[in-house]
């Protein structure tokens, strides 16, 4: 018997398998390859592409529109930095949490201030932080010798956190000028800016008005230039229920009385601070008491 070279069937079937698969893979890459080359040579030749130019819109082979492009706002109160045209020197922020529910079900805070800044850019414009405020009235701008600076108009831009104020004339430079704002606030509970806070002593809740100002958030409590940079010296004034204690980063200069909605309401102010960063500015309205004298 003559001799020979003999393969099993399973070593032949999968020899086989692996032959069919090597060649179906060859075929699904040219078809592949073909359409890619088919589809560059379209766009090399004018055929439709995927994108438009800039401020145009066009639509694709599929049938899917293209939005066009939106050019980027140069306007300033578009832009996440102030401008350097105006300088604060200093707020005088005045405050009344109130610690009850309002009708609406919130807490709410009222506030009044007055910042104090130089101009040393001429501007036509005003651009402060402030973020979820609710103004009572117009903001008022007034030149140092107490003279009305026109407002022509007056905006809010949620993105950027902006107050933006449009005047009639421009600021001078080296003069100095100070804006009066009366506004409304929510104490929510989200450890941001002038917030609430609440915890139970003996079954009962407890409710607190505090502030949490790093980095960005003093803007919540009351307009302000609100980049660190930007220092300034604050006078804080806090107005509160008798039963309560007020405090900031300040010793109390007096506490006074008055009666506000028919009930009697105290009147701390706060000696002047020393010039800071926004973020530094804290207070608190509250029930704690001193536990103690000790010094560091």
């Amino acid at each position: 018997m003559g001799k020979g070279f003999y393969v099993s069937k399973l070593v032949a079937f999968v020899t086989i398998f692996f032959a069919i698969a090597a060649v179906a893979t060859i075929i699904a890459l040219a078809v592949v390859y073909s359409n890619e080359k088919s589809n560059n040579n379209k766009v090399e030749n004018g055929g439709a592409t995927s994108a438009a130019p800039q401020g145009t819109s066009s639509t694709s082979g599929t049938g899917t529109t293209l939005k066009p492009t939106t050019p980027a706002s140069n306007e300033p109160w578009d832009k996440f930095r102030l401008p350097k045209s105006l300088i604060p020197d200093h707020y005088d922020v005045d405050l009344r949490p109130v610690l009850e529910k309002n009708a609406q079900g919130l807490y709410v805070f009222h506030g009044k201030s007055v910042a104090h800044f130089r101009c040393v850019e001429s501007t036509n414009l005003v651009i402060i932080h402030s973020n979820k405020l609710n103004y009572n009235s117009k903001p008022v701008l007034k030149d140092d010798a107490g003279k009305d600076i026109t407002i022509t108009k007056n905006e809010t831009v949620v993105r950027t956190n902006y107050l933006v104020l449009h005047l009639a004339e421009n600021l001078q430079t080296g003069k100095t000028y100070q804006l009066h704002t009366d506004f409304i606030g929510e104490l929510a509970d989200d450890l941001a800016g002038f917030y609430r806070s609440e915890y139970v002593e003996d079954g009962v809740t407890k409710v607190i008005a505090t502030t949490q100002m790093q980095a960005p958030d003093a803007r919540k409590a009351f307009p302000c230039f609100d980049e660190p940079a930007m220092k300034a010296t604050f006078t804080i004034t806090l107005r509160y229920k008798p039963n309560y204690v007020a405090l900031s980063n300040m010793d109390p200069s007096s506490t006074t009385t008055e009666t506000w909605n028919g009930a009697q309401w105290s009147v701390t102010v706060f000696n002047k601070t020393p010039k800071m960063s926004t973020y530094l500015v804290a207070f608190i309205v509250s029930e704690f008491k001193s536990v103690g004298n000790a010094k560091v």
